[in-house]
């Protein structure tokens, strides 16, 4: 009945949004997607409770769906359903002021496509052959699609809307080709097929593929140049969806496929750790050079994919050299990434959604001293990027932590070639973790303190119904960082039955957390102590505000502050990898005393420029060629008709189909 109800009433339900008056869409919809959230909720439990897995198959046609569960597919659903709710309710408050602009059935279409979405990302999750598996990944695709081209009158967005379709179907063809392979000598299909292919032949080439369409949802180097251009675009409210959950899709995905893995585990490894470090590294190093608050968002996705590729490279090393410390330490980290990701960064993009909508633009630049007039955006977005620098006491730490815990205890007990391999991941870990906290500095400093850049915008305030659905994230992020234990006895579960981690080990874990645990906890109580202490002495003094010295400047004006390009000015000098594919400007020379004026030009970056562009415009000249058959004849197109026919003839004649 909740199959049912999912896929089939929910989604006619979902049709019933453009009969609503405009003021009511927005809590029509949410009451369906909340219905949607109890009743998921509702089969993991009540599958879970009653068996470890669940595994039940339909018939629906062409289709023999197999519905599977087990604790993976609760983890995720879980988070899907967060980030999803928080999505929803901040949609109410976003799309307030489109509701002038659009008209009702645009505005319909948005939250259709909103819960289209949601179920199309259930049935990815909850389903495992082939054919079920790839027509829910196709529907995410064409919604997510649908969600992107909100503001799809202006050209530019229009145009990064098609390329993602286009990249995306290219993935579902990898897929496809991969979930064929396995299948074709196989009784089973999906991840059945994968598991018993892999227990015949060699693992690594056909992983490879999986990794490239999975790894192209998720946003690993070099395939995700989509991902840069499709956040910025995206409405804000989309922006925090598609980070938090979509491209967790393809993070699911692989982990599936990682658990059927049976042989090669070294070279995998080794290919997933390589992959992962560089994807980790680059993207941060792309995200501090940013201009845009949200593409800087969407780099350091791209970055926090690394992060999770590194801890299941991890996971897949410790499993090949029989470390179960190490195996654990890696799943569990990835898995508790995972989560703490979906939750910061959805936090982040509905923050900076506000933080747009309010000043009108996504250019840093063009912000400042936005604190003053949004003290809780500002509060959620600073809460945010602590989390995700990865420092205490918030939840960011806990996962990075469990990784650093499980490398560094293995050191000093293992050869020296194994310690060389653990350095390299240390390493990437320490470099994105120390460019995050410079790119963030940037981020939250030049957007929210100082002064306006923009008097007109100066005065612009924040609305509640955008800034309590961020409660719901934070609530979470606070759980995992005061109370671990409540997320890591699930995922510590999924690591046993998935992965076949030793989750005995988990144990060995426990006390370094929950000493962790202890001293953030004490470090946030000891802050709110001297915070009332301060106030008190405070409240029985006259306290005088007077500007601050300005270094002999009597009228400083918002044009002395750093802006976004300045402050990581000294660092772009090390991009070599990710630096613009043109000449950014005429360099100053030492004599010219009053410099000319000069031109600021910047192009796509390298990898896009020389990959996905070059190999998008080679498919575009070889389409534009078939031009020549569109005569606008229809004598033509009738014989061309006949022509397929006698050539399908032929080759069923000569039995080639």
């Amino acid at each position: 009945m909740e199959l049912v109800f999912l896929f089939c009433i929910l989604p006619l339900l979902s049709a019933g949004v453009f009969f609503v008056p405009v003021q009511n869409k927005g809590l029509f919809s949410l009451i369906l997607l909340m219905s949607g959230v109890v009743c998921s909720f509702g089969m993991m439990y009540q599958h879970l409770s009653a068996y470890s897995v669940y595994r039940a198959q339909y018939s629906a046609g062409f289709l023999n769906p197999v519905l599977y569960i087990d604790k993976l597919t609760a983890l995720f659903v879980t988070l899907l359903n967060i980030v999803s709710l928080t999505a929803f309710w901040y949609s109410k408050g976003y799309l307030k002021s489109y509701e002038e602009k659009k008209t009702s059935t645009e505005l319909s279409l948005h939250y259709a496509a909103y819960l289209f979405l949601y179920c199309s990302m259930l049935g990815v999750l909850l389903f495992r052959d082939t054919m079920t598996f790839l027509l829910f990944w196709e529907m995410m695709t064409g919604a997510t699609f649908i969600l992107v081209i909100f503001e799809g009158e202006k050209k530019e967005k229009l145009k990064v809307a098609i390329s993602y379709l286009v990249q995306m179907h290219i993935c579902l063809f990898v897929l496809l080709t991969a979930f064929s392979i396995a299948g074709n000598s196989s009784n089973y299909s999906g991840f059945d097929a994968v598991a018993d292919y892999f227990s015949r032949n060699a693992n690594c080439p056909l992983f490879i593929l999986f990794l490239i369409g999975f790894g192209m949802k998720a946003g690993f180097v070099p395939l995700h140049s989509w991902l840069v251009d499709v956040h910025p675009s995206a409405p804000g409210n989309v922006s925090g969806f598609m980070s938090g959950a979509v491209i967790k899709t393809g993070v699911y995905g692989l982990l599936r496929i990682v658990s059927c893995l049976q042989s090669d585990l070294f070279i995998i490894a080794l290919i997933v750790l390589s992959v992962s470090g560089i994807t980790g590294v680059y993207g941060i190093f792309k995200a501090s050079r940013q201009k845009d608050i949200k593409k800087l968002l969407a780099c350091s996705s791209i970055e926090n994919t690394g992060i999770i590729g590194l801890g299941v490279g991890i996971g897949i090393m410790g499993a090949y050299w029989n470390e179960p410390a190490l195996c654990f330490a890696g799943y569990a980290g990835a898995l508790l990434h995972v989560f703490n990701h979906s939750m910061f960064k959805s936090m982040l993009f509905f923050s900076a959604g506000t933080l747009c909508k309010s000043r009108h633009t996504q250019i840093m630049d063009r912000m400042g001293g936005a604190m003053r007039t949004m003290p809780y955006t500002a509060a959620f977005f600073l809460t945010g990027a602590i989390a995700i620098c990865a420092l205490p006491p918030l939840n960011g730490f806990i996962s990075e932590f469990i990784m650093y815990d499980g490398i560094f205890s293995l050191l000093s007990n293992i050869e020296p070639e194994k310690a060389f391999l653990l350095l390299f991941v240390v390493l990437a870990l320490v470099l994105t973790g120390g460019l995050s906290i410079i790119t963030f500095t940037k981020a939250f400093g030049i957007s929210f303190l100082g002064n306006s850049r923009t008097p007109e915008h100066a005065g612009a305030g924040e609305h509640k119904s955008m800034v309590l659905p961020l409660l719901l994230p934070l609530s979470m992020m606070l759980l995992v960082a005061f109370f671990p234990f409540t997320v890591l006895n699930l995922i510590s579960d999924v690591t046993k039955e998935v992965f076949h981690a030793e989750n005995i080990v988990y144990f060995l874990f426990k006390p370094s957390i929950r000493n962790i645990c202890i001293v953030s906890a004490s470090l946030v109580l000891l802050v709110v102590v001297l915070w009332r202490l301060r106030k008190r002495v405070l409240s029985k003094r006259t306290v005088v505000q007077a500007p601050t010295w300005g270094c002999g400047y009597a009228s400083p004006t918002p044009r002395l502050q750093y802006t976004a390009s300045s402050f990581s000015n000294n660092l772009e000098k090390l991009l070599i990898p990710s630096k613009n594919a043109g000449s950014m400007m005429e360099p100053i020379g030492e004599d010219e005393l009053f410099p000319a004026g000069r031109k600021y030009a910047s192009e796509q970056s390298a990898f896009k420029k020389r990959l996905t562009d070059r190999f998008l415009t080679g498919i575009d000249d070889k389409l534009s060629k078939l031009a020549i058959f569109q005569t606008g004849k229809i004598q033509h197109y009738v014989l061309f008709a006949l022509l397929f026919m006698a050539l399908i003839l032929v080759l069923s004649y000569l039995d080639l189909l």
